[in-house]
């Protein structure tokens, strides 16, 4: 138990130095006016703090959203204008209960798999609709469309190759909502979704699994 505890003790230290670190790059920025170089660094630090400080395993869709607005930050800039990111939800489903770290995980395997590899310009989509008592969420690209075996082991639970993130996310919905990820190839590109229920209880409720 004291070494476990020593562990947990020495697991809060590098969080924290690399937060002290990325704000002190920030503030260096900020004094040399690079105020590209200063965003950049203010989204990473943002994405690094959800990953590393979340706890609660559902929290608003907005929240998720802010995550996923920052990421694409940092890859439109790598990758400039072959990307481009864009939101169908409307206001009052902000507040909607969704799985915490579902969307990133979609986003970037839309990137990474689905535009990464065609040489054009592609578009990364999140959607939201109210469909009775739950909620449909998408992300869509309009990249290299999935293969059809990837679904199929994702159906199956078997580790697709290097998506790991794309099968964490389906075991995870799975076992909050008792039905993972629908995955469909589209001409072009490739749409995954998930849903939850229409629910917008506060996030330190208890939360309730379905059998």
């Amino acid at each position: 138990l004291r070494r476990e505890e020593l562990k947990a003790l020495q697991a809060q230290i590098n969080p924290h130095f690399l937060f002290n670190t990325l704000n002190m790059i920030s503030c260096m920025a900020k004094l040399e006016e690079a105020q590209t170089t200063e965003r950049m660094i203010s989204s990473l630090g943002n994405l690094f703090r959800y990953n590393l400080k979340t706890s609660e395993q559902i929290v608003p869709l907005e929240r998720e959203l802010k995550v996923v607005q920052d990421y694409m930050y940092l890859q439109q800039m790598r990758f400039g204008q072959r990307i481009r990111y864009d939101t169908d939800c409307k206001p009052d489903t902000m507040e909607v209960l969704v799985p915490s770290f579902a969307l990133q995980p979609l986003v970037e395997n839309a990137i990474v798999h689905g535009i990464q590899p065609c040489k054009g310009k592609g578009v990364v989509t999140i959607s939201v609709s109210e469909i009775g008592n739950r909620v449909r969420i998408a992300v869509r690209d309009t990249g290299h469309g999935i293969d059809p075996k990837v679904i199929e082991r994702v159906k199956s639970n078997e580790m697709p190759g290097n998506k790991i993130g794309l099968l964490n996310v389906h075991h995870r919905v799975k076992l909050l909502y008792g039905d993972g990820l629908h995955i469909h190839r589209l001409e072009p590109g490739t749409e995954i979704a998930f849903y939850v229920p229409n629910e917008r209880t506060p996030v330190n409720a208890p939360i309730s699994l379905l059998p």
